[in-house]
């Protein structure tokens, strides 16, 4: 994997949560990116990818649940820290026809937009751990 460049990855092992979140998902993605030395190994550090703005649904084992439903999808997003990456998951489900299209326009933006909080959050914790480091 590229360094402080999210790639698009599976989901980790340590993704329990999302996997158990959503009976059979309408559509999921993981990005990863490695962590540097320093920065923080706790998954609710890195909850500002999604600037804060989702409440923690659960946490268990280096993961972090954070309910993102909207628009009548149910969306949630994992948060999942191992040793060597840290791992932004999704998992989507619509329920009806305003929802499949509310969720067919945003799935256009939504792997970018994905891509570019998680390297916007590794920056800014690659920063900070580089002052008080």
């Amino acid at each position: 994997m590229l360094r402080n460049r999210p790639v698009a990855v599976e989901f980790p092992e340590g993704a329990r949560l999302i996997r158990a979140a959503l009976d059979r998902p309408d559509y999921q993605d993981a990005y990863a990116v490695e962590l540097r030395p320093g920065m923080p190994r706790d998954p609710a550090a890195w909850t500002g990818v999604l600037r804060d703005a989702f409440p923690i649904a659960a946490r268990r084992d280096g993961e972090v649940l954070l309910d993102v439903s909207t628009a009548g999808l149910d969306a949630w997003a994992s948060i999942v820290v191992d040793d060597t990456y840290v791992f932004l998951c999704s998992s989507v489900k619509t329920h009806a026809w305003r929802s499949r299209l509310y969720w067919g326009v945003v799935r256009r933006v939504h792997p970018f937009m994905a891509r570019f909080m998680l390297a916007r959050t590794h920056r800014n914790l690659d920063h900070a751990s580089r002052k008080t480091g």
